[in-house]
């Protein structure tokens, strides 16, 4: 029987017609004459599954797919199974409700729902067909008695250890639990015991990692191997979603969101990201941690995502982002500024200004900005045509020394920071001298004063880069870039 090909998932037509997942496709094919064979997509599965768990996320902040772990009752039935940490969420029939509601939006049925103190009694809750309009919950401490009556075959065993148990006469879960675990793992070995252990209600599955209740955290299971960043920044928008609603219902926002992937091989990459002012806005939070993503080289693909808001700080009032329709509000504007400035002191809003210069970095500078240029400023935003806004040059505060690869064609590559940036078109140099017609004076902040070599560059993500190499020692720095 084990080498047999047997069907993974039916559709409800093939249900219909008595075939279920398991069954032979031999045996299939004599209920079914027309049967359609398809092949099994592990991969198409996993974006399935990731985009329920990240639905899911409006419900609870910490979700994970049991796509190792699945329940022989409910791939029979085509169905998949997701834990969900319903503590300190308050009232269960509420959270069933917002699980109706996302089932809606993702066009499923109504789902089963079960809520227990363990992985395993929240799903035999469910067993018994419960929708989450209605869902059964177990008594807090009464896993193993709930237990007791339902068959062993709610457990996913392996056919022999279930052929096993049933000759026995072992086929309750209250039988298995009322053996000794020392019997059942000389008997069983390692599954015996593991089985024995899920009878007693005893289970290490689902998002159950202790966790700080002070500070909003959470988690998702992406349900296998995500090397990628589409599938890896879906989940992180929906994961930030729920973050930023529950740090706005505890009246907070986040200075610093410390963002956590479980790699592949067990380990943990870690990366604090820090927005420039606390904020609950996700959309804010979203493009810092995603230019935190695009930088990072990961030795292994992700399995698991966790966001987790390290520091906060009382909310002040509604945020978003200035710059978005909605709150382009010229008034609005003007009245932040106006608060920013009783706080911090009358030069804290500052403005760019363009000026001429020799050098790049004597091109512009920021200047205190006063309450008739800010109405000024606002209003001119408001009927500026988007077509009009050139990019602008962000001159960095201290040139960073980059390492240069060059090619047949010129500039082919730059390492800054930890990542090298591959170079798609180029243009230079360009020969400036800080000051020449003041021989006795150095370059700006006591810079040497010798010629310099300006270059620039556009990287194969498009960002447009503005290099440098100082002809005396050779040196490659990066300037800054144009946003």
């Amino acid at each position: 029987m084990r080498g047999k090909a047997r069907v993974a998932a039916a559709s409800r037509e093939a249900q219909a017609r008595g075939i279920t997942a398991g069954m032979a496709i031999a045996e299939s094919r004599a209920l079914a004459a027309d049967l359609a064979l398809l092949p099994w997509d592990d991969e198409r599965v996993a974006r399935a599954a990731l985009e329920v768990t990240t639905a899911l996320l409006a419900a609870s902040p910490r979700v994970a797919w049991d796509g190792t772990h699945g329940h022989a009752d409910a791939r029979r039935h085509g169905e998949g199974v997701w834990w969900m940490d319903a503590a300190g969420l308050g009232s269960e029939v509420k959270l069933a409700q917002k699980l109706v509601a996302v089932a809606g939006a993702l066009g499923f049925g109504p789902p089963r729902a079960g809520i227990a103190d363990s992985a395993v009694a929240a799903y035999a809750a469910s067993y018994g067909g419960r929708t989450a309009a209605r869902p059964r919950i177990v008594p807090p401490g009464a896993d193993a008695r709930y237990l007791a009556p339902f068959p062993v075959t709610l457990l996913d065993l392996d056919d022999d250890l279930a052929e096993t148990l049933r000759s026995l006469g072992l086929t309750t879960l209250g039988q298995l639990a009322a053996l000794e675990a020392d019997e059942v793992e000389a008997r069983f070995g390692p599954e015996g015991l593991a089985a024995h252990r899920l009878a007693r209600g005893l289970d290490t599955r689902g998002p159950t990692t202790p966790r700080d209740e002070a500070l909003p955290v959470v988690e998702v299971e992406l349900g296998g191997p995500v090397a990628t960043a589409e599938p890896l920044l879906f989940a992180l928008k929906g994961a930030l979603a729920s973050l930023s609603e529950a740090l706005r219902t505890r009246g907070l926002a986040a200075r610093e969101i410390t963002l956590s992937l479980q790699l592949d091989d067990g380990t943990t990459a870690v990366r604090a990201v820090r927005p420039a002012r606390p904020t609950s806005y996700s959309d804010a939070l979203f493009d810092h941690c995603r230019l935190a993503l695009e930088g990072w080289r990961l030795p292994e693909p992700a399995t698991a995502l966790r966001l987790a808001a390290a520091v906060t700080v009382p909310a002040s009032g509604e945020q978003g982002d200035l710059l978005a329709p909605r709150w382009a509000d010229p008034a609005a504007l003007a009245a932040a500024f106006d608060r920013i400035r009783g706080s911090e002191g009358a030069d804290a809003v500052t403005v760019p200004e363009v000026r001429e210069g020799h050098l790049p970095e004597d091109g512009g500078a920021w200047v205190a900005d006063t309450d008739a240029r800010t109405h000024a400023r606002a209003d001119a935003r408001m009927h500026r045509p988007i077509e009009s806004v050139s990019a602008a040059l962000r001159i960095l505060s201290a040139p960073t020394p980059v390492r240069v690869r060059l090619g047949r064609s010129g500039l082919a590559a730059f390492k800054h920071g930890d990542s090298w940036h591959d170079v798609a078109e180029w243009c230079g140099p360009e020969r400036l001298v800080p000051r020449w017609w003041r021989h006795d004076t150095p370059g700006p902040a006591g810079e040497p004063g010798g010629p310099r070599d300006y270059y620039t560059a556009r990287t194969a993500d498009g960002t447009l880069w503005l290099l440098r190499r100082d002809v005396p020692s050779r040196e490659w720095l990066v300037e800054g870039w144009w946003d």
